[in-house]
């Protein structure tokens, strides 16, 4: 994927997903899947028999969602049978064009401490601002080469 795609991708995501527009649910903590169950007064019996199950097959359900060993298919499953639609997505703890730059500032400044490095020893040193500078620059063009070790 070029960089003017990628990037566009990104900036679009950050729209869609911004932390403030997106405000999921506190997961309950019984789970989901009890207290829909529950705020509907299904019974488990109910439950077990819409699943195909028994009850202690959909107790078995209600606590894999509780200990986080349940798949999506099965939850999905346990939705659909309590007339619920499952919504899973991913969340960015921050804008997915901020983690490009900041992983991009990361590995420019390892190539820039190796270069400064190298000509401090001949004697060759440059300003802390000349080094700002050229790590800027650097993030700047792994961006936008699109550098496959952005996340190697």
């Amino acid at each position: 994927m070029d960089f003017r795609r990628a990037k566009l991708r990104r900036q679009q995501l950050d729209r869609q997903l911004a932390v403030e527009s997106v405000h999921a649910p506190v997961y309950p903590q019984d789970g989901w899947l009890q207290t829909v169950r529950e705020a509907l007064a299904m019974s488990l019996d109910a439950l077990g028999s819409r699943l195909g199950m028994t009850r202690q097959g959909a107790s078995r359900i209600e606590r894999a969602e509780v200990d986080g060993s349940i798949t999506l298919k099965r939850l999905r499953t346990a939705a659909e049978a309590l007339n619920c639609d499952l919504v899973f997505y991913l969340r960015p703890r921050q804008p997915l064009e901020d983690m490009v730059r900041l992983r991009a500032i990361e590995l420019a400044r390892a190539q820039v401490k190796r270069l400064g490095h190298s000509m401090a020893m001949e004697d060759q040193a440059i300003s802390q601002a000349a080094l700002d500078q050229l790590i800027e620059e650097t993030a700047e063009e792994i961006i936008r080469r699109g550098d496959s070790r952005l996340w190697a």
